[in-house]
């Protein structure tokens, strides 16, 4: 679920993780679009396409 990937983000990060992944890259935070710009990004890419797997989403 989002709010566990928020918890291991900020687990891993410290308290202020999260915020610190609102607006990084392409993918991490609110929507997405373009091609991932490292490899931070594209976990968050393929995050999103997990919960998007109904509308045909496939990381590849």
């Amino acid at each position: 679920s989002l709010w566990q990937f928020g918890k291991m983000i900020n687990y891993v990060m410290g308290e202020s993780g999260v915020l610190q992944y609102l607006s990084y890259g392409c993918y991490c935070g609110l929507g997405g679009q373009g091609q991932p710009t490292d490899a931070t990004d594209r976990c968050c890419f393929v995050h999103d396409c997990c919960y998007g797997k109904v509308t045909g989403c496939d990381p590849k």
